[in-house]
């Protein structure tokens, strides 16, 4: 089996920039000869790559080394930009600043005899689709997906819809530009992923279970929590160290996580068990409908009724 999609070659240049819809994005397990950057931009999906089921959404970015298996799962009106590149038709050497934002795999020289035998074939599908069994509490983190929020994601999306522009209108020069904002987007990811590292570095073992600890208690009782400081009482932590240890090590804020989380979980109640937007409003613990169709909104870039009607 031909696992490897071939490079998009749009304008002659080893990088490309694309944007995938649900339409067009690939569900079947598969890998590239490149890298491939990829950001989420609305909607939502099922990442599923290093053995573990990742939920993404919007504001999501992540870098899929070559010959290293992925598929997406229980796409959701997901839109995903795509930056492909070739390090050996670029012709440069990056590897410092992508090891910065993903551990280089230990690859064999037989890629395709890991992708097969090594990765893929271990991994065991639960029973009702819904991702990998014992896929963890943070499987963002076992992924190597960094969540932008604000100004970095609005930074990142800019370079990448530049890029855009530039393999679009092909003028003078146009495949050095790609290049430098391409070098400008991994710098930029690595230095994040750094810092975040740094901050990690100063917390012990048990205090990153705890986080794990409070994100599988998120994740199991969406529809009770009322707060964070519920969850730090559950922890006997105080509330401002537990926002600061779960900010450092997730990116995001217990607050944020658990709406991103209730969000999630209502559109699969929309989708899959086709509930009313008030039903599965309700069934994550949100029960001002307006205050659920405006968070819906802004953390999948689509109101709950575009789910709802036919499309």
């Amino acid at each position: 089996m031909d696992l490897y999609l071939d490079f998009p070659d749009i304008d002659g240049t080893p990088i490309s920039v694309t944007e995938l819809t649900d339409g067009n994005i690939p569900e079947k397990p598969h890998c590239h000869g490149h890298y491939q950057l990829a950001l989420i931009t609305k909607g939502s999906c099922r990442h599923i790559f290093k053995g573990v089921a990742a939920l993404a959404a919007p504001g999501d970015i992540f870098l899929i080394p070559p010959h290293m298996i992925h598929c997406y799962k229980h796409i959701s009106e997901v839109t995903i930009l795509n930056c492909d590149f070739d390090l050996e038709r670029i012709g440069s050497d990056w590897h410092d600043i992508l090891r910065d934002i993903v551990p280089e795999p230990d690859v064999p020289p037989d890629p395709s005899g890991y992708v097969l035998h090594n990765h893929w074939q271990h991994m065991a599908f639960d029973p009702d689709g819904y991702g990998l069994a014992g896929s963890g509490g943070n499987a963002l983190e076992l992924q190597g997906i960094i969540h932008l929020e604000g100004n970095e994601y609005m930074h990142l999306s800019t370079l990448l819809h530049r890029m855009m522009d530039e393999q679009q209108h092909t003028e003078s020069g146009h495949f050095y530009m790609k290049s430098a904002l391409l070098q400008i987007a991994l710098v930029f990811l690595g230095r994040i992923q750094m810092k975040k590292r740094s901050r990690l570095n100063d917390y012990s073992d048990r205090k990153k279970k705890l986080v794990n600890d409070a994100i599988a208690y998120i994740e199991s009782h969406l529809d009770e929590i009322s707060s964070s400081t519920e969850i730090a009482e559950k922890l006997f932590l105080s509330p401002a160290y537990f926002r600061s240890l779960f900010k450092d090590i997730t990116g995001m804020t217990p607050t944020n996580y658990l709406n991103r989380m209730r969000i999630i979980r209502s559109l699969e109640y929309l989708e899959r068990e086709d509930m009313s937007i008030a039903e599965a409003a309700s069934k994550v613990g949100i029960y001002d409908s307006n205050y659920y169709s405006r968070l819906f909104k802004k953390i999948m870039g689509y109101s709950p009724r575009y789910f709802k009607k036919p499309r």
